[in-house]
């Protein structure tokens, strides 16, 4: 009898344990000349069809996937956060970026940004009923998907209200041209594809958030910016000088570096105090010196 009662209550974890929480789309893309694509949306404990919500847009890292968000339990942290009151109510869609870059390649083969901005938030928006853009959209990343952010943040903020960078790699000119031109990079990228060949630094100077956010009235997202205290250096560096750039300029952002390193287990809680910051608010968050609570000084 006891032996029962063991194999029962495995199969029952086990079912449990395959149970997804988030919904898993599946879709053929237009924009990305007809590949077969799928999308993945979490919604919060108790979700009602007739609710609006804000829609955050969750780009991921390159060799990762939009199962590891609730993989890792974020989407569990985030079921909890809510449900305590710490975080409001949202929609979140992670859709799938493999190692594109979240951009449009410049040999035309895959329009991640067309994908994104003219296929996927409309689709969501209507099924989910989510609040209108850009009052009511959010986009954030992780690693490749913080460089992905800083991207759209830069070309389209129109459509979003808030962009949260984490541990993404900030590129000002310099380091475009020269990531472009690396040859060991274009061993696992296809750098070329992706951004065409190595372009002088004025015909990039456009995707540099140095340049193009000089002066308060530029920068026209709210922004939250995060690195890593384990972060790899070259990520850690750059996102302390761009903070340090706003600062100095008197652009309002929030800027913080966290314990932990680049992984899901350290970005978990800063996604759930990005959400609790990002979305909802009215002004961009001001820069508090007196607050050193998970700052970086």
């Amino acid at each position: 009898m006891r032996a029962v009662a063991l194999v029962f209550s495995v199969i029952l974890l086990a079912a449990c344990g395959g149970r997804d929480r988030l919904e898993y789309v599946p879709v053929r893309s237009a924009a990305m000349n007809g590949a077969d694509l799928r999308y993945a949306v979490y919604t919060p404990p108790d979700f009602r069809s007739d609710e609006r919500l804000p829609l955050v847009v969750f780009l991921h890292g390159g060799g990762d996937q939009p199962r590891n968000f609730e993989r890792y339990g974020v989407a569990q942290r985030l079921d909890e956060a809510i449900t305590a009151g710490r975080i409001p109510r949202v929609v979140v869609v992670l859709p799938q970026g493999d190692n594109g870059f979240w951009a449009n390649w410049w040999d035309g083969t895959r329009r991640y940004e067309d994908w994104i901005l003219m296929e996927l938030i409309p689709q969501v928006r209507r099924a989910y009923h989510t609040e209108a853009c850009p009052e009511g959209c959010h986009i954030m990343g992780v690693s490749m998907g913080g460089a992905g952010t800083m991207r759209f943040a830069l070309r389209y903020p129109e459509t979003f209200a808030s962009a949260t960078v984490l541990s993404g790699p900030i590129f000002d000119a310099k380091r475009m041209v020269e990531f472009v031109d690396d040859r060991l990079y274009a061993l696992f990228i296809p750098t070329h594809r992706v951004f065409g060949p190595p372009r002088s630094l004025e015909a990039v100077a456009h995707e540099d958030p140095f340049q193009v956010w000089s002066e308060p009235r530029d920068l026209r997202v709210r922004l939250f910016l995060a690195w890593a205290e384990g972060d790899r250096e070259g990520i850690r560096e750059s996102n302390i000088a761009l903070h340090e750039h706003l600062e100095e300029a008197g652009i309002p952002h929030h800027g913080e570096e966290f314990e932990g390193e680049h992984n899901w287990y350290s970005w978990a809680p800063v996604i759930e105090r990005a959400i609790a910051m990002q979305v909802g608010a009215d002004t961009p968050p001001e820069a508090d010196e007196d607050d050193d609570e998970g700052s970086f000084d």
